[in-house]
């Protein structure tokens, strides 16, 4: 097994970070009216984060206050009240630096942790004046439990401003006070949303829900900011805030939160609703709703006892201290990582003249085309879509607009805001109306063919320097760019479907593509939301290249006589997002058999596609979910019964090839562990491969991208994270049992022979 403490060192990006001195993170001044302003301000970081030394500066900060607010110390006499911002334009601050989990090795050590910062926002909670946290930008994690402890929150209507408390996402829960301060402020049911989705809020739902009391647009914060709080020292109250607080009140349900069944009720149903959502495999979720359920008792008017605080604090502090040293806290910290060093990837740093992205253009209005150009206008990025027919344009519209729909229904977005966001959308049938797009983004039928004919035809349509990229899924952006005037300024722009909820984006860098261009579409992708994985040109890239071959498996394991509900239990109890055969029927049965033709083609026997498949191919009912049935049937959106025809096809091609053809793993003789191991193993198996002929740079990159992309589970690592764990030996001694029984694909890698015989992993 892995070194969980090793990793722990090895994951923290700047090891020295929680012990420099930051001398001018935090600043404190009063002015004339006897208005104290902390500004928290980290010289040289683009975010505010806290760390041990800013969270003491905070500390003595704070003790200054409360011995001025006390005995009027000081030639200005007595401070009357607090105002807490941010030094940096556009963003509060962002939590606590994630380096301070990664350092955690004990669970004691983490105890303290936690108990320190509870200890400082218990002390600005404590203070004998009003106190405002003046909120614009991220305000996520630590910063919100900085913020709860305030007496007053106010926000700035800026499209940036996020309130949450993320922790669950990193595999622990919110250890400075988040966990009682939290219910107290919007209410137990609303809390368990924030704190087990770890999903922030904007402003306006933000003040509806009670967690700030007055928005105000960003030009004016500290001035309207400040004159709220010396009416509330002038006044005792500011009424404006009272009728804020007072609605959100009204909304919450005081009939569940109320009462003791009510809250048990609420608290069973979030638990079961836990469980559904990550089978169990997360437990830090779990672990918040149990320090809630015996914390959480709403929002209370009069203050409450003091043994009261320091009892919920006492249970958040130790159920943190457990969480942050599990393996599940360790891998989730460094998907954090692995995600962050996307941001900071060698081609972002080339010295060239920046290429900026303005507007934008999609070939091919088709569902993908579509919900790439929602994606490019939900961010305010002007875009065309081109088809040969009008009546396909239109149904590439109707693609976007259903996202924004959703989005309104989800009150994401107001009408208003859905409306401004699909008028940047426009359609048409002549690429002479495409203006002058920054960039293209061809999303045309997956054939070699087709997609050559309309690259040619564009170029002479646009300017010579924007970039044009291909949507590809397999096919080779090498072989594409061969036909182009300017291959240059060509790359692999890979959305994943559907890509409103998909964050991967694969860049395919081709033999000729310029770093510049690479550049400016990773920018762009990171820009868009996505998580960008620069890889070479290669059939099926990484996730595809590595996919279809476990998909592939599957189908073959039909012809064995598996039983498909059960083998897709197998891969969902691993923690997989769906089953093999449910995960074919949502890609689409003809598309996985189209992919699977094209990696035949490059990779040979090990790649051959599944018979089964092929018999299926033949059939124009089995399409999968959007045709309504493939391996189950389906009504809309929803999952129903296997399919009878799909059983029907499978018993019908067994009895072709002879019950003999299944050999020595026939369906009833399969264990569990030999149905996960063929599948796993033989993505391990490629992705060695992979690494091996540099297709990305490195194991942490294709991790992330099997995550984002495929949904392997991120409190696994990533697929070879996991490998790791499991031991390369050992993996490489079951790939010799799997090619002795079913064939040369299970054949081990050379890169899998040579860790095994160093005793080396894929990470070290």
């Amino acid at each position: 097994m892995r070194d969980r403490k090793r990793d722990r060192k090895e994951r923290t990006m700047n090891p020295d970070v929680t012990t420099e001195r930051e001398e001018a993170a935090v600043t404190l001044h009063v002015d004339d009216d006897r208005i104290a302003t902390i500004i928290v301000d980290r010289p040289g970081a683009k975010l505010n984060t806290f760390n041990q030394d800013v969270l003491e500066q905070l500390a003595r900060h704070i003790t200054t206050i409360k011995t001025r607010a006390d005995d009027g110390d000081g030639d200005d006499g007595p401070i009357a009240g607090v105002l807490i911002k941010s030094g940096k334009a556009g963003s509060f601050i962002a939590g606590a630096d994630i380096n301070l989990i990664a350092g955690l090795e004990t669970e004691s050590a983490a105890q303290e942790a936690s108990a320190a910062g509870q200890e400082v926002f218990s002390q600005l909670a404590d203070l004998p004046v009003p106190t405002v946290a003046l909120i614009d930008g991220v305000c996520l994690g630590g910063g919100l439990e900085l913020a709860l402890s305030c007496t007053y929150r106010i926000a700035t209507d800026n499209s940036a401003t996020r309130l949450g408390l993320p922790e669950t996402q990193l595999g622990v829960l919110p250890g400075w006070g988040g966990t009682f301060r939290l219910p107290r402020t919007v209410g137990i049911e609303e809390a368990v949303k924030m704190i087990l989705t770890g999903s922030p809020a904007d402003a306006g739902k933000a003040l509806r829900i009670g967690l700030v009391d007055l928005v105000y647009p960003a030009a004016f914060l500290e001035e309207w900011g400040k004159a709220a709080l010396l009416e509330v020292v002038a006044r005792g109250s500011h009424g404006q805030i009272e009728r804020n607080r007072a609605k959100a009140a009204k909304r919450r349900k005081k009939l569940l939160e109320g009462n003791p069944l009510g809250r048990w009720i609420l608290f069973s149903q979030a638990r079961k609703n836990v469980i559904s959502r990550t089978g169990g495999h997360y437990p830090a979720p779990l672990t918040a709703v149990n320090v809630l359920a015996r914390t959480a008792r709403g929002r209370r008017r009069r203050p409450e006892p003091e043994h009261t605080r320091k009892r919920a604090l006492q249970l958040e502090h130790h159920a943190f201290g457990r969480l942050a040293v599990t393996p599940e806290c360790t891998e989730l910290v460094c998907l954090f990582f692995a995600r962050e060093a996307v941001k900071h990837h060698p081609v972002l740093e080339g010295t060239g003249k920046e290429r900026v992205i303005r507007r934008a253009a999609v070939l091919g209005a088709g569902v993908m085309g579509g919900r790439i150009a929602w994606l490019f206008s939900k961010n305010d990025i002007p875009v065309v879509m081109k088809d040969i027919a009008l009546d396909a344009v239109h149904k590439g519209y109707q693609s976007a607009k259903s996202v924004y729909d959703v989005l309104q229904k989800k009150r994401k977005l107001d009408a208003r805001e859905a409306m401004l966001k699909l008028d940047l959308i426009h359609g048409t049938t002549e690429y002479a109306a495409l203006g002058r797009p920054d960039v293209v983004v061809e999303a045309v039928v997956e054939r070699m063919d087709v997609k050559t004919t309309v690259l040619q035809e564009l170029e002479s349509y646009i300017s010579d320097t924007a970039i044009i990229a291909t949507n590809t899924s397999a096919l080779s952006v090498n072989e594409m760019a061969a036909s182009l005037a300017h291959p240059e300024r060509f790359v692999g722009m890979h959305f994943f479907n559907p890509v409103n909820r998909m964050p991967l984006v694969e860049v395919v860098r081709g033999r000729k593509s310029d770093d510049e261009v690479v550049a400016a579409v990773v920018r762009r992708a990171l820009s868009l939301g996505k998580t960008p994985v620069v890889v070479d040109d290669s059939p099926g890239f990484i996730v595809n290249r590595l996919l279809l071959p476990y998909l592939n498996e599957a189908a073959m394991m039909l012809s064995e006589g598996v039983d498909i509900p059960a083998v897709d239990r197998i891969y969902t109890d691993f923690g997989m997002p769906m089953g093999p055969y449910t995960l074919l029927d949502e890609v689409g049965l003809d598309v996985g058999v189209h992919v699977a033709d094209t990696l035949h083609a490059a990779f040979g026997d090990r790649m051959a596609v599944a018979d089964i498949l092929e018999a299926i191919r033949g059939t124009a009912t089995l399409l999968g979910k959007k045709g309504g049935a493939g391996f189950y049937r389906y009504t809309g959106s929803r999952q129903g019964d296997l399919n009878p025809e799909m059983v029907r096809l499978v018993a019908n091609h067994r009895s072709h090839v002879g019950s003999g053809a299944s050999g020595p793993g026939k369906g009833s003789l399969l264990t569990d562990e030999d149905i996960l191991d063929r599948g796993m193993l033989n993505m391990v198996n490629e992705a060695a491969r992979v690494l091996e002929e540099k297709i990305v740079s490195g194991p942490q990159e294709l991790d992330l991208a099997m995550i984002m992309g495929t949904g392997f589970p991120p409190f696994r690592g990533g697929l070879l994270r996991w490998a790791d764990s499991r031991g390369i030996a050992g993996i490489r001694d079951r790939l010799n049992e799997l090619s002795e029984r079913y064939g040369e694909r299970f054949t081990p890698a050379p890169l899998v022979e040579e860790l095994a015989d160093k005793g080396g992993s894929f990470y070290r």
